[in-house]
């Protein structure tokens, strides 16, 4: 049996003219459960799926990617050192190098020391006693200043060198040391005499290696660098002026060198040798 759409019999019972407010549907009226069935097919159509979907809220869209800062993209944009080219950079450093040191000065070796040396280790035999560097053997030591505590004046200490200490046996010589003044004799060895074995050029040259080299004295004065000047000279040249040893007591201290007058020169074309100012050249009395 085919039940009859409700909306029909609306329609119809609008048509007679009769309500339905007070009785009761008829069983050939009555809405059936079927008959709402059939009818929710029909108001489930396409109007009300495009309505459905309407009302369900579309997907938030994806949100975007924040700008690219600027120093990024300038780093990107900037040119890169080739592969090539990074052996050249890292060799750099080692041409910087090698180009430095061609700037530097070339080392001139001044004849007045290499001359002052060989005469203190070869022609002079010094270095046997007092040892190559000046530390002492058989002989004192004579770097780190102790020379120059011994004989304050290079003048004393040539007439030491001159004479040998033989000569003045027993006695006492050079100045007062911190473990007192030293004695000729008193380590059992004696220093030969070289008075005939140098002449005055070297002689000063050796006492110029012993002093400035090996015992570290000041040589900025004037003074000291007009001897040296001397020394140098007087080596270039070759002379060979034999050493005046009775000249040499004359120039010394007495109360440091034993036999010295201490009367200096008189002669200002020949004055005592070693740093000392001009007036000290001219004996006094």
């Amino acid at each position: 049996m085919t039940e009859i759409p409700a909306h029909l019999l609306k329609r119809s019972r609008a048509a007679k003219g009769k309500g339905d407010d007070d009785s009761a549907p008829s069983e050939s009226t009555a809405v059936t459960p079927a008959a709402e069935a059939d009818a929710a097919p029909a108001a489930s159509g396409p109007p009300a799926i495009a309505a459905a979907a309407a009302a369900i809220p579309a997907d938030k869209p994806a949100p975007e990617a924040p700008p690219e800062p600027h120093y990024i993209t300038a780093a990107k944009k900037r040119k890169k050192i080739p592969a090539w080219a990074l052996p050249l950079v890292a060799a750099v450093p080692l041409w910087a190098i090698s180009f430095a040191g061609t700037m530097q000065q070339p080392v001139v070796e001044d004849p007045l020391f290499i001359a002052a040396e060989d005469t203190y280790l070869v022609s002079g035999g010094c270095s046997g006693c007092h040892g190559a560097g000046g530390g002492g053997g058989i002989g004192y030591a004579l770097s780190d200043g102790s020379l120059i505590e011994t004989f304050p004046d290079p003048v004393d200490q040539m007439v030491h060198i001159a004479r040998g200490s033989a000569a003045i046996q027993g006695e006492e010589y050079g100045a007062e040391r911190s473990d007192g003044r030293r004695q000729s004799g008193s380590t059992g060895a004696q220093m030969p005499a070289f008075e005939t074995t140098l002449d005055m050029n070297h002689l000063e040259l050796v006492v110029f290696h012993e002093r400035a080299v090996l015992s570290g004295e000041d040589t900025s004065s004037p003074e000291y660098q007009e001897w040296m000047n001397h020394i140098r000279e007087e080596y270039e040249a070759g002379v060979s002026e034999p050493i005046d040893l009775e000249f040499l007591l004359r120039c010394a201290d007495p109360e440091l060198t034993p036999g010295a007058t201490g009367e200096g020169s008189d002669d200002e074309d020949h004055p005592c040798p070693g740093p000392r100012p001009a007036e000290e050249e001219v004996a006094a009395g």
